[in-house]
């Protein structure tokens, strides 16, 4: 299929995609890193000229969801939107715009709330704890509804397990990689794996 007639097919997965890339060009390429940083972490951030100061979470609901869109590297964003876009539009093809909206919302609130409760208050961001619930939740619908969504080759599952499990050692930052959100990680596995089980289960009784 041409890529056009996939984004006519998949407008939120691209809308993710999209989205991902005007922040990171606004947050890093044009000068506004201190204000997007501070509206869009988890927790507020106040920059001074000594550095900065995390607070506690407040009544600010949209920080539950946007540090997904913050990126701090091209290759942190461009492995994220990557995958992005080939685990949500197959999911977006089979069960339309809105059940990925939902899937979306609720990967990030809980792949990011994990992180936190992991790190406390820190800065951390990036859309891989919805890719490895995108991920989780294909594998666990068609696990229990064969080819119910377009599947993933194995050998992409099985690079992204490997990853996570790298990270979860340590592996990443003895190599000079950085912190990494792991928590946003596994979180994100475990949504996707569940809303996946509780979906796919769901389907088996909607056959026509």
């Amino acid at each position: 299929m041409p890529l056009p007639s996939k984004i006519r097919s998949s407008p939120i997965a691209f809308a993710l995609v999209a989205l991902s890339t005007l922040v990171f060009l606004l947050f890093k390429e044009l000068g506004l890193y201190g204000p997007i940083l501070q509206l869009f972490n988890f927790v507020p951030v106040e920059l001074t000229s000594r550095g900065g100061r995390l607070g506690e979470p407040g009544s600010d609901w949209w920080r539950f969801i946007t540090p997904t869109l913050l990126h701090f590297s091209w290759m942190h964003l461009v492995f994220n939107c990557l995958w992005i876009w080939e685990f949500g539009r197959r999911i977006e093809t089979s069960l339309g715009s809105l059940n990925l909206t939902g899937l979306y919302l609720a990967s990030a609130v809980f792949s990011n709330s994990v992180q936190y409760f992991i790190s406390g208050p820190s800065i951390f961001g990036g859309m891989s704890g919805v890719v490895y619930a995108f991920m989780g939740f294909i594998w666990a619908g068609n696990a229990l509804r064969p080819n119910w969504i377009e599947p993933l080759p194995p050998a992409v599952v099985g690079f992204m397990l490997i990853w996570l499990v790298v990270g979860l050692v340590g592996a990443l930052q003895i190599l000079g990689a950085g912190a990494i959100a792991n928590g946003a990680h596994l979180g994100g596995l475990v949504i996707g794996v569940l809303l996946g089980g509780v979906f796919g289960l769901l389907s088996r009784f909607d056959r026509s």
